[in-house]
C-alpha cells in the first residue's frame, strides 16, 4: 500500500484570462502544474500577456493518472482548439496521452520525414511492439469516449453547495459571472446565463457571441465591473 505521503493526486484544471474571465486552456496535472507558468507553448504566453494576467480552476480530482487524461481529452474536444479551427483553447493538442492532434509546420513534417526513413534500431523496434501488444496508448482514451456516469455524480456532488469554491459569490467576485446590457433597450441582466434565457439564445452560442469568438449579431454586450 502506497503511503500518504508517496500517493500522487491528478487532477484536470482549467486557465481562464484576467481580462474577461473566459477558459483559454484546458490541463491535467499533479502538484504545482496548474500554477506552473515555465514549459507553456508561445500561444499560452501570448494570451496571458495580452490578458494581464490569469486564474486557475481546479475542475475535478482524479483517482487515478488515466482518468484524468480522459477527463483532460473529453474537455479539451468539447471546447475545442484555436490552432485547428474548432474553438477557444490555445492547447496545441487533443490531450490525454501524447501528442494526437498536433499542427505540424511544414519544416517539422520535413524532418519528421527525413528521421522516418532512417533505420530503426532493435530497441527502438522492441518498444513499438511492446506497446502494440498492450494496446497503443493502453486503451485509456478512445474516440467518441464519454464521461462514465459515477464520474459526472461525483464532479455534481462536488460543486454542490457550499463544496462550490464560488459559493455565496457574485458579480465580480465570481470568476465567470458578468453583467449583460441591452444597448439599444437599455435593460440589464445580472448573468449570461439570464441574458440568454430570456432573449431565447443557447447560453453557450450567446457567450461564444459576446466574447468575441463569433460575430456578435444582438443587441447585447458584456459590462465592464464597476458600471451601475
Amino acid at each position: 500500500m502506497k503511503s500518504a505521503l508517496t500517493t500522487k493526486k491528478y487532477y484536470v484544471y482549467a486557465h481562464t484570462r484576467n481580462d474577461d474571465e473566459s477558459i483559454f486552456y484546458i490541463g491535467k496535472g499533479t502538484d504545482k502544474r496548474a500554477n506552473d507558468f515555465y514549459g507553456r507553448n508561445p500561444f499560452w504566453k501570448n494570451v496571458v500577456k495580452k490578458a494581464g494576467g490569469y486564474k486557475v480552476e481546479i475542475i475535478a480530482m482524479c483517482k487515478s493518472e488515466k482518468h484524468s487524461f480522459l477527463l483532460e481529452k473529453l474537455l479539451i474536444k468539447h471546447y475545442g482548439r484555436r490552432n485547428n479551427g474548432t474553438g477557444i483553447l490555445v492547447n496545441l493538442t487533443d490531450g490525454g496521452e501524447g501528442a494526437s492532434g498536433m499542427v505540424i509546420s511544414e519544416e517539422r513534417r520535413k524532418q519528421l520525414s527525413i528521421n522516418a526513413s532512417n533505420p530503426r534500431s532493435e530497441a527502438w523496434i522492441k518498444s513499438i511492439r511492446i506497446a502494440r501488444k498492450n494496446g497503443g496508448n493502453g486503451g485509456v482514451v478512445k474516440m467518441g469516449d464519454k464521461l462514465p456516469e459515477e464520474w459526472k455524480e461525483k464532479i455534481a456532488v462536488s460543486k454542490l453547495g457550499s463544496k462550490n469554491p464560488m459559493f455565496g459569490k457574485t458579480g465580480k467576485d465570481h470568476p465567470i459571472s458578468r453583467k449583460v446590457l441591452d444597448i439599444k433597450s437599455n435593460l440589464e441582466y445580472e448573468s449570461v446565463s439570464e441574458a440568454a434565457e430570456k432573449n431565447g439564445y443557447k447560453m453557450k452560442t450567446l457567450y461564444n457571441w459576446l466574447s468575441g469568438f463569433r460575430p456578435n449579431p444582438t443587441n447585447l454586450r458584456l459590462q465592464t465591473y464597476g458600471r451601475s
